[in-house]
């Protein structure tokens, strides 16, 4: 059963949580490289953050997921007249493999098609749980990189 799940703008108030849910769930799947400066990474992340929640990021939405009414995870989406990308999504730990990215990339995927457009997005390639979930959802590779992974859902 999908928990209970909503999308809202993010705002300036809610970087600081976007930073923290994005940390840690990318430390939770074992990819914080070695001699990772959490601090300067937060700087950078945070003012990135910042412009994204101004508007000053064309065509770039930023949300906060919230799950039981609390905040849960990071929702960044890409809409251009070529097509819809996701362009991150992590839940809080504690919050993953309750059918909310699910429920998210398919309504993602329902808005693309609406359109008429494709969904993509990239993921690394060393995240193997993330790749699993777009497969699992019919999203194809399309192109990349040796790092990263170009998918699509047609």
């Amino acid at each position: 059963m999908t928990a209970a799940w909503r999308l809202r703008p993010a705002t300036a108030e809610d970087v600081s949580f976007l930073a923290d849910v994005t940390i840690e769930a990318t430390r939770d799947q074992g990819l914080v490289p070695d001699g990772f400066d959490e601090p300067e990474w937060r700087a950078g992340f945070e003012a990135w953050s910042h412009e994204q929640v101004r508007g000053e990021v064309e065509h770039s939405t930023t949300y906060v997921v919230e799950v039981d009414g609390l905040p849960a995870g990071r929702l960044r989406v890409v809409r251009t007249v070529e097509g819809v990308e996701l362009a991150g999504l992590q839940l809080l730990p504690a919050l993953q493999s309750r059918g909310v990215g699910t429920a998210i990339i398919e309504q993602l995927t329902d808005e693309a098609s609406a359109a008429g457009q494709r969904l993509r997005l990239s993921v690394e390639r060393v995240n193997g749980r993330a790749r699993a979930l777009y497969e699992r959802l019919g999203f194809v590779e399309v192109g990349g990189d040796e790092s990263e992974a170009v998918m699509e859902r047609r």
